[in-house]
C-alpha cells in the first residue's frame, strides 16, 4: 500500500496532531515578519464580500526555523481574525485529477491555531465538528472535507502551510511524519503480533 493522504487519513484520522510547535513568542515574529515586505510573497486584505471570509493574511516566502516545520513546506500563511471575522464554509481544492484517473499531486494541510482557541473565541468546525485545538500545537487536517470558522474575539492569529507527498520532497515529508507523529512505532515493532512484547 502506498503512502498517500487516503492511507495517512483514513489509518489517523483527519485532525492529527504532531508533536510539533511554534515559540511562545510567535506573535512577536509574525509582526515582524508582516511588517518586513522582504519576508513576504503577498499580502491579502479580507472583507465581506470575500466569500473565503472577512479576515487579514500574509504569505511568506521562507520558512522561519523555530516554528516547528520543515522548509520545504509551501503556502506558509498567517490568518488574523477580529470580533466578526470568519472563513467560509469550503473544501480545498481537490488537487485535480489527470485523465486516467491519477491525481496529479497528491498533500494535505496543516494548521496552527495560535492564540483564543477556545470555541467560545474562536470556533473552528471541521466536518460539522467543532475542534478545539491546543494553542501553538501543529495539525494535519483533512481540509478535503468542509471546515470553516469565526471570530467572537479580536487579534485572534492562525498559521497555515501545505506539504506534498508527491515529486522531489515526498520522502523528506513521510520522514517528518513519521518524526513528529504522536506514538508512532518503529516500521520492524511487532506489537500486536509477539504477546509478549510490552
Amino acid at each position: 500500500m502506498e503512502f498517500n493522504t487516503h492511507y495517512l487519513f483514513a489509518a489517523a484520522g483527519n485532525i492529527i496532531p504532531m508533536n510539533a510547535w511554534v515559540p511562545e513568542n510567535v506573535i512577536d515574529q509574525i509582526e515582524e515578519y508582516n511588517a518586513d515586505p522582504s519576508k513576504v510573497e503577498f499580502y491579502r486584505n479580507g472583507n465581506e464580500y470575500d466569500y473565503a471570509g472577512e479576515k487579514t493574511g500574509v504569505q511568506y516566502n521562507f520558512v522561519p526555523k523555530d516554528w516547528g516545520i520543515p522548509d520545504h513546506v509551501d503556502t506558509l500563511s498567517t490568518l488574523m481574525y477580529n470580533r466578526g471575522s470568519h472563513l467560509y464554509p469550503h473544501r480545498d481544492k481537490w488537487r485535480g485529477l489527470k485523465e486516467d484517473g491519477t491525481v496529479k499531486r497528491d498533500g494535505f494541510r496543516m494548521i496552527c491555531h495560535i492564540n483564543k482557541t477556545d470555541p467560545k473565541e474562536f470556533c473552528f468546525v471541521v466536518d460539522d465538528k467543532i475542534f478545539k485545538p491546543e494553542p501553538r500545537r501543529w495539525y494535519i487536517v483533512n481540509t478535503q472535507l468542509v471546515h470553516y470558522g469565526f471570530s467572537f474575539e479580536d487579534n485572534v492569529y492562525h498559521l497555515t502551510c501545505g506539504m506534498t507527498l508527491t515529486g522531489p520532497d515526498r520522502q523528506k515529508s513521510i520522514e517528518w511524519i513519521m518524526d513528529h507523529l504522536p506514538y508512532a512505532q518503529d516500521t520492524l515493532d511487532n506489537k500486536g503480533v509477539i504477546c509478549t512484547r510490552n
